[in-house]
């Protein structure tokens, strides 16, 4: 609860007491230090919130679900009713949704790295039926439809795989994922209908032979399978329909009455409910019988949709810039609550305390169609997640985290009939359609980083709710947003200050006071701190960090690791949060690096400057522990590289890929910049580049110069017409490139991108530049020019009421307008190099 609000002075107690000391003797000597200190300038109101976590508790079930298993190798994964246990230890499944069939196959291990380096560790793939049977009974798994060598890929690259087998997708894809050829058959699809379920077990067949060998118990990448999607909750129009006409939706009949285009709240519940419960166990039923095995089988969980009830994990979701909803009335999904009781999208179809709170879908992104075009802003990514994580989720999914290109056969386009881009599904996502990452990739890294290394530590922690937060509505943007997960003893807070559709101002003077079972954290203990307006902080209380326990922190945990026996642990600030750690070590074990440490109430105080890199190292009896503070700014761009036990963390504003052990460094547009690396590298070979040591402000780290020679791709641009531009690249070499990318900065109503006559991406305008990667058709431009082709937005278009001022054109007197106002044609460099 917010329970006062008092006056304070800004500076620390110990310096307000001896202003008092000097004041009784030297008037002029106070007047002069309250001033200096902004004292008389202005007392300011502390905004003290209170929690009590002392009554954290959490009956945790097992062995009432029909999920888990055991591999050849002897590990196990087991689902209790709170979290996903591995080998008898919680376990923290980051998903990050990425098609195979939208990615060129000869690139996908490039992009799968891509995904690792970002934090995630379990990629989630469709299996799209409509694209492997598109002719009935022939079956296509080759090319960019090969999905045993995508989930061979993943299992190289120590990625692990949820396989989204069907039968219905979504996905904007086509009748959802359903091949043409089933529309109008005599049986109701997506039903026990004998007819359907003849050729849904077909496709199973097929699936269980492409992934035999695959799965967790072989040994394998395999550890989950979705059934269906959506399953008695939503549905995607068939293709075949008559201008005019009503859309025919990829439901069975007795279910229309209650799909919805898209994520939704049901309020009329489903009469058919325990038909579905049936239907999607006899999918999965199905699915075991054809061999297709794993631990975790998953279902949509939200909006009434239907499970395997106690055997299936029911997924959750968030979207919140969706297409499918017209207004841009703020969400809800800023807002903390109790996700194990309550889940998003509720009611549901199930007892949700009887498993996991598990996210799939949340929405880094969106496939915005030609009338809305919602534009995602990707500052909402992270305050999502903080939002989600506190309110007790135990495994995040993104979806999209990697968009990609729709599949075509000629002129026959695949995606799915709502109005959205023929080609291009960009998504707006972390990783765009190109490969290239985008600003919200830097952003989630920070929270996916964090789960990797400490979500062992959270997953087992209820969550807990202060009085204030029942009061706040998505309007509110002068209360707090925060929540705690705790054992009554150790915890982490959550906080942002972010809410869609809706300008959040800076919070100021703020203090959260932790009643715990033993006693009272102040975080921080003296003084207050700021949360600026879209950011987001996750800070630890009575967590130990290689068995050190610290008292709390301003600075959220990033990642862990072991360097030659020595333990290392990565933290950043944030802005608006002077940065400390408490530590319950005595101030003679620790030394400091750019910051400063005293003794407080029995413990350690160390601190630093905000916006500056500092480091403490604790020297105890056979080991050594180290905490290394950075501005969030760094953390945007630290990777952690190396093998178990030799570890380093490398800050590049180029993107860092591992490769067994070289790294790979992507540089876009940049054949110059400078990386940093900790602990000290002495010695740091580059394959293709010129590498410079450079003297570090901080003598426990190494810095480095890179750089390549400039290129200057073999490509021109020409403007034909007003409104097209033809590329020639006949001569284009990418022997040391690792792409070249074309950036349109344009404004108009559409971009077409056309290939020998066919048309390979496009895009619907959002006020962002168009990217377009040329590598996967190099050798198509020996012999072809490249057309684009820009068609001008209409006065009186729709999607204009999606545009934010700064992007609207003046019409005039004119009823369209199209502006090119530039292109640059962009190489990124890809350095190798081995650290010693």
């Amino acid at each position: 609860m917010k329970d006062n609000t008092s006056f304070v002075c800004p500076t620390p107690m110990p310096i307000f007491y001896g202003l008092c000391r000097y004041g009784i003797h030297n008037l002029p000597l106070v007047l002069f230090l309250l001033l200096s200190t902004g004292i008389m300038t202005g007392v300011k109101a502390q905004n003290i919130y209170t929690i009590d976590v002392s009554v954290a508790h959490k009956e945790i079930l097992r062995g009432h679900l029909d999920l888990g298993g055991e591999s050849v190798t002897g590990e196990s994964i087991e689902v209790n009713s709170y979290y996903i246990e591995r080998n008898g230890k919680p376990f923290f499944p980051v998903m990050g949704e990425f098609h195979y069939s939208r990615y060129p196959n000869q690139y996908w291990d490039e992009e799968i790295k891509k995904m690792k380096a970002g934090g995630i560790n379990v990629i989630a793939s469709y299996v799209f039926w409509i694209l492997h049977e598109r002719q009935e009974g022939v079956f296509n798994w080759e090319g960019d439809l090969n999905l045993r060598k995508f989930v061979e890929l993943c299992g190289k690259n120590d990625v692990e795989v949820i396989v989204r087998i069907g039968p219905f997708a979504h996905g904007e894809m086509r009748n959802g994922g359903l091949p043409d050829w089933l529309y109008g058959r005599p049986f109701e699809i997506r039903s026990n209908d004998p007819g359907y379920l003849f050729y849904a077990s077909r496709l199973y067949t097929q699936v269980a032979q492409q992934l035999k060998g695959l799965y967790f118990k072989d040994g394998g990448p395999i550890i989950g399978i979705q059934l269906e999607n959506e399953y008695q909750h939503s549905a995607a129009p068939w293709s075949l329909h008559y201008m005019g006409s009503e859309k025919e939706w990829s439901a069975a009949r007795f279910d229309r009455k209650i799909i919805q285009g898209g994520v939704g709240v049901n309020e009329m519940g489903n009469d058919y409910r325990a038909y579905g419960q049936e239907h999607m166990k006899t999918l999965k039923e199905m699915a075991k019988k054809n061999g297709i095995e794993a631990p975790i089988y998953t279902a949509t969980g939200w909006g009434f949709a239907t499970i395997v009830e106690k055997g299936s994990i029911p997924v959750s979701g968030g979207y919140a810039y969706p297409t499918w909803v017209s207004s841009d009335v703020p969400s809800t999904l800023y807002l903390y609550k109790d996700l194990h009781r309550n889940p998003d999208y509720s009611p549901v179809s199930y007892n949700p305390e009887l498993y996991p709170s598990m996210a799939a879908e949340l929405g880094t992104g969106m496939c915005i169609t030609y009338t809305k075009r919602p534009r995602v802003p990707a500052e909402s990514f992270l305050p999502l997640m903080v939002r989600t994580l506190g309110s007790g989720t135990n495994g995040l999914g993104y979806y999209m985290y990697h968009g990609g290109t729709n599949p075509s056969d000629g002129p026959l386009y695949y995606t799915e009939g709502f109005g959205y881009t023929n080609k291009s599904y960009d998504y707006q996502a972390p990783v765009r359609e190109f490969g290239t990452p985008g600003q919200g990739f830097y952003s989630l890294k920070l929270v996916n980083y964090f789960l990797q290394h400490y979500g062992s530590i959270l997953a087992p922690l209820p969550t807990l709710l202060p009085e204030t937060n029942s009061r706040i509505t998505p309007a509110d943007t002068a209360t707090l947003r925060y929540a705690v997960r705790s054992d009554g003893m150790k915890g982490f807070v959550f906080m942002h200050n972010f809410q869609d559709h809706v300008v959040t101002p800076d919070l100021h003077n703020l203090q959260i006071k932790i009643k715990t079972r033993e006693e009272e954290i102040s975080i921080p203990e003296t003084g207050s701190f700021k949360m600026k307006t879209g950011t987001s902080v996750i800070l630890p209380f009575n967590i130990e960090f290689s068995g050190l326990p610290v008292k709390y922190a301003t600075v959220q945990p990033l990642c862990s690791f072991v360097n030659a026996g020595e333990a290392y642990h990565v933290f950043f600030s944030v802005e608006g949060l002077s940065p400390e750690i408490v530590l319950k070590v005595p101030l003679t074990k620790i030394k400091t690096y750019g910051a400063t440490a005293f003794q407080q109430n029995g413990n350690t105080l160390v601190s630093g400057e905000e916006g500056r890199v500092f480091e403490c190292t604790i020297d105890l009896p056979g080991e050594k522990t180290h905490f290394l503070i950075i501005p969030a700014e760094k953390a945007l761009n630290a990777y952690l590289t190396g093998k178990p036990g030799y570890q380093y963390l490398m800050i590049s504003e180029s993107l860092v890929l591992e490769e067994n052990e070289v790294i790979n460094l992507m540089s876009k547009g940049k054949e110059k910049w400078e990386i940093e690396i900790y602990p000290q590298a002495n010695t740091l070979t580059a394959l293709n580049a010129n590498i410079m040591p450079l003297k570090s402000m901080n003598l426990y780290m190494t810095k480095w110069n890179v750089s390549v020679p400039k290129a200057v791709p073999a490509v021109k641009l020409t403007m034909t017409d007003d409104r097209h531009m033809v590329l020639a690249a006949g001569d284009l070499d990418l022997t040391n490139l690792n792409d070249v990318f074309i950036k349109f900065n344009y404004r108009g109503d559409r971009a077409l991108c056309f290939l020998d006559g066919e048309l390979q991406t496009d895009n619907f305008y959002i006020g962002e530049p168009w990217l377009i990667g040329l590598k996967r058709f190099a050798p198509r431009l020996q012999e072809h020019d490249m057309v684009f082709y820009f068609i001008p937005m209409r006065k009186n278009a729709a999607y204009l009421s999606y545009f934010n001022k700064d992007i609207l054109p003046d019409f005039k007197n004119e009823n369209e307008f199209l502006q090119i106002t530039d292109y640059e044609i962009i190489p990124e460099y890809k350095v190798s190099l081995t650290i010693k």
